[in-house]
C-alpha cells in the first residue's frame, strides 16, 4: 500500500518537473531585446529635439512631434510585434499599447528638453 501511494506520488513529481522543463520559446524570448529598447530611446531624444526646434514648443506642437517620433524611431519594434508568435489580435494589442506608451514617452521628453530650453535650441514657453 505504502509503495504503491509512493509510487504514484513519485510520478506526478516527475510529470510536473518534465512540463516545467519544457517552456514555450515566448516565454523564454523576449519580443523586444534591451537594445532595440536603447536605440529607440536615443532616436526618441533626437527626434523630438529635432522636430521641437523647427516647430516651436506648444504642447500641440509637442504632442505632434511626440506622435511622429514614435512612429519614426518604433518602425522596426512594430514589425518585430507583427513578426511574433502570438496571435495577430494580440500582436496588434501589443503594438498598439506600445505605441501609447512611447508618445507618452516622447512627450515627457519633448517637456523635458522644453525645461532644459536653451541647451537645445528649444524654446521654453
Amino acid at each position: 500500500m505504502m509503495r504503491g501511494l509512493l509510487f504514484i506520488v513519485i510520478a506526478i513529481v516527475c510529470a510536473s518537473c518534465r512540463t516545467d522543463a519544457q517552456l514555450d520559446p515566448i516565454q523564454t524570448t523576449p519580443i523586444i531585446d534591451a537594445a532595440e529598447i536603447n536605440a529607440r530611446e536615443d532616436c526618441l531624444y533626437r527626434e523630438v529635439a529635432r522636430l521641437l526646434e523647427v516647430k516651436g514648443s506648444p504642447l500641440t506642437s509637442l504632442q505632434n512631434a511626440a506622435v511622429t517620433a514614435t512612429r519614426f524611431c518604433s518602425e522596426a519594434i512594430r514589425t518585430r510585434f507583427q513578426r511574433a508568435s502570438v496571435s495577430p489580435p494580440d500582436a496588434q494589442k501589443l503594438a498598439r499599447d506600445d505605441q501609447v506608451k512611447t508618445e507618452h514617452r516622447a512627450f515627457a521628453i519633448g517637456l523635458e528638453l522644453r525645461g532644459k530650453g536653451t541647451d537645445t535650441g528649444v524654446m521654453a514657453n
